[in-house]
């Protein structure tokens, strides 16, 4: 029997007001690059246009281990189908799922996917922050070229929101759910820095990756209560972003700081404030749909966030009594013995002088997001909790 897992994902998101987004693609490939976690010898690929308002044409599609620059090696292309047809439609509001594809990929493999557009493809789904050089073509078909005419590039991801690999009986994924902080804001760009990343490779040097996907679901701006955020709200794309996926086994969440930073800025107004309490039940919520699903939680304390944005018109961000939720929030998550782990990022991150601020090496300059070096201390303070969980699931697999 067939046992599929998430090894690598981008959570599809709407198009927000101010992001710079290109308006679509006609008649032009698309060429992505992504680093799955786990490899094997079976991929899936799954599309999205849930936000789109019209049908999306793809004229090809392929897959191949990557090279340099965009380029792909030649000897690894597969074509990618759908029902067993090249050309398909992408559906408004709704995911594609790929048949499988034969495609042996190793662990922490880079591969890239290419999509060709031949009529008018609108961007109303995508993930803005990807962190990572996407590849766009002149005019024509160049799915099955290992080169690619280059017209323009991109740091976002178009259309492209998981991958999934055949995996032995026993695999299993952990979805990284959170904001800004676990999609790798101020991480270095095609440089795989973001902190799911890191865990990842942490698990493939202590020989646990294999059959572990590892999925980062993190989108900036990304916000657990508000229905006026980037992306849909954690309780409303829990469903989507980590129920969705087959056989998840663990899920991360670390988000809730733009909950209580956005209002009173010139994001959000002082009516979107959100009471402790609020978002102590939310994350409750998550706890008890994980919980019915089979899915442990780890839950991430919010890091120090004190003199975000300084000088910018965006300062409002902190405040003395915005870092009294936050701290008021991290002591539940510390004491309240609800998630099966707790993963405490304020600990790794803060600066011993100044526990209410990133500490400044680990700080990548704006005094709320982790540099490469911040996001490295995350991930090890995740493995540390992490392994706890993998040590109980075997006592109890040999119990049972």
């Amino acid at each position: 029997m067939e046992h599929w897992i998430g090894t690598w994902s981008a959570s599809p998101m709407n198009v927000w007001p101010g992001d710079a987004v290109l308006y679509g693609f006609h008649r032009q490939t698309v060429r992505q690059v992504l680093r799955v976690s786990t490899g094997g010898d079976r991929l899936r690929l799954r599309l999205s246009n849930e936000y789109g308002a019209s049908p999306i044409r793809i004229g090809a599609a392929t897959v191949a281990l990557a090279a340099k620059d965009g380029a792909v090696d030649a000897a690894t292309i597969r074509q990618v189908t759908f029902g067993g047809e090249r050309q398909t439609d992408l559906a408004p509001g709704a995911p594609l799922l790929s048949d499988p594809i034969e495609l042996k990929v190793r662990d922490l493999g880079e591969i890239a996917i290419s999509l060709y557009f031949p009529d008018f493809a609108p961007i109303e789904t995508y993930h803005y922050e990807a962190q990572q050089t996407a590849y766009i073509s002149e005019f024509g078909d160049f799915a099955d070229a290992p080169g690619l005419p280059v017209q323009q590039t991109s740091t976002s991801r178009y259309f492209l929101s998981a991958v999934l690999v055949e995996s032995g009986p026993g695999g299993g994924s952990l979805v990284c759910l959170g904001d800004s902080i676990t999609d790798g804001f101020g991480s270095t760009i095609d440089g795989n820095a973001r902190w799911p990343d890191r865990l990842a490779e942490r698990l493939a040097k202590s020989g646990r990756l294999s059959g572990i996907g590892v999925l980062n679901q993190g989108i900036g701006g990304n916000r657990v209560l508000a229905s006026r955020a980037r992306g849909a709200n954690a309780l409303a794309r829990f469903d989507r972003d980590v129920l969705s996926f087959p056989n998840v086994k663990w899920i991360s969440v670390l988000e809730g700081i733009n909950d209580i930073g956005w209002p009173e800025t010139m994001l959000a107004g002082g009516q979107e404030a959100v009471a402790v309490e609020c978002l102590i039940s939310a994350y409750r919520q998550l706890i008890a749909r994980a919980r019915l699903n089979g899915i442990k939680v780890l839950l991430g304390t919010l890091p120090p966030f004190g003199g975000a944005f300084e000088g910018l018109p965006l300062k409002t961000f902190y405040s003395a009594s915005k870092e009294r939720d936050r701290q008021a929030v991290n002591a539940w998550i510390r004491t309240s013995g609800e998630a099966d782990a707790v993963v405490d990022f304020e600990r790794a991150l803060a600066d011993p002088a100044n526990p209410s601020r990133l500490l400044r090496a680990l700080d990548c300059g704006d005094g709320l997001h982790p540099s490469d070096d911040g996001y490295a201390e995350m991930a090890k303070v995740l493995e540390s909790a992490f392994e706890g969980l993998l040590v109980d699931q075997q006592d109890w697999s040999a119990r049972n």
